[in-house]
């Protein structure tokens, strides 16, 4: 009886000791002396993580934020990963984990990328208004700047839509946002004095921004978007020339008719529009003259085209600025005076170009208020 009891505790024993060895040998180190390749990089930047008792690693996370990677590729001293795109930025430490909770991290340090400007509205601002500024990594930021004075930083909650207050002292100019990735600016210039409805600059802002906005027709030699002869006011502009002779009554240039029938620019007569604005220069065509015209409802006629006539004979760029009180229906022959809320069309028509060559460089077109 008494041998049975001992060999059956030996059994026991040797059972035991079995398993205990057996979980031993299933335990897995604690991860150590890593180091990662490169130590510093951008959001999205594939890297190394070197180290050793690497294996079987369940999570990997940069401060906070996990990041993807696949265990098929890993090996007990390497795992290969990307940095998250929504990474914290700046320095901060890699921890790994493996199916044990074993832990261990390294030092490394995300790269912010430089902001992105991609546009800003209103393009015609006076001093003390609110500009907002749409784009991209618009995060720690240190400062943005109009022309090199600084501006009021409104709210920057959002990494892609900031809002600045034009502050005193501030002239047109380039807008520049500075932040841990670097710096960036504007492609046009922002005009600060007045509060406009900007309907184009030619360089991708206002509701007819571009070139592809605006047709000529009638005795027009050329419409092209350019930044050279003459030297720009700001960016591009639209240069217009008409041919010479005539072989038509009319030449010009106009915004496109907009995609549903009559409707407006989206001013309101309560919006106290009240002069049309915009910069000129005749590249030394002295006896350019210029039918100033706009246009209500998509209906052309004579009673919904409002204009009057200027003289282009200055020297180099000069900004034009016509009261909507001073346009009358008929091409100006009438007596009524435009409604803002009516307007679907800004026009431009050489006047008496058959007896002189003329031309027309037109930029930062707007309803200034």
């Amino acid at each position: 009886m008494n041998k049975h009891i001992l060999l059956r505790c030996t059994a026991i024993c040797i059972l035991a000791t079995t398993l205990y060895t057996a979980c031993k040998k299933d335990s897995i180190p604690t991860p150590g002396n890593l180091s990662v390749n490169p130590a510093t990089a951008l959001p999205e930047t594939f890297i190394t993580i070197t180290g050793s008792d690497m294996q079987d690693i369940v999570s990997i996370k940069f401060d906070t934020t996990t990041a993807s990677f696949s265990s098929v590729f890993n090996t007990s001293s390497a795992i290969f990963t990307n940095v998250p795109a929504n990474a914290k930025y700046g320095p901060q430490q890699i921890t790994i984990q493996n199916r044990d909770g074993r832990m261990a991290a390294v030092n490394f340090s995300v790269l912010q990328p430089a902001p992105v400007i991609n546009s800003f509205t209103p393009g015609n601002v006076p001093i003390g208004d609110t500009v907002t500024i749409t784009g991209s990594m618009f995060t720690n930021i240190s400062g943005v700047y109009i022309g090199n004075v600084k501006a009021i930083i409104v709210d920057s909650s959002s990494r892609t839509r900031l809002k600045i207050k034009v502050p005193t002292g501030a002239a047109s100019g380039l807008l520049s946002i500075v932040t841990w990735g670097g710096t960036t600016y504007s492609t046009g210039a922002i005009t600060i004095g007045e509060r406009a409805y900007l309907i184009s600059d030619f360089d991708g802002g206002g509701l007819a921004a571009d070139g592809n906005s605006w047709y000529a027709y009638g005795d027009m030699d050329s419409k092209t978007v350019t930044n050279a002869n003459p030297d720009p006011k700001s960016g591009n502009f639209l240069k217009t020339i008409c041919k010479q002779p005539a072989t038509t009554s009319y030449a010009g240039v106009s915004t496109f008719a907009l995609s549903t029938a009559n409707q407006t620019f989206g001013m309101t007569s309560a919006t106290a529009v009240t002069t049309l604005k915009f910069d000129i220069n005749n590249n030394g065509k002295t006896a350019t003259m210029l039918q100033v015209i706009v246009q209500e409802t998509t209906t052309d006629n004579n009673s919904t085209n409002f204009a009057v006539s200027i003289p282009v004979n200055g020297t180099g760029w000069n900004t034009i600025s016509i009261p909507l009180t001073t346009m009358f229906n008929n091409y100006g022959g009438g007596t009524l005076t435009p409604n803002p809320a009516n307007i679907t069309k800004v026009k431009f028509h050489f006047q008496n170009y058959n007896l002189n060559p003329m031309e027309a460089d037109i930029d930062n077109v707007r309803f200034a208020y």
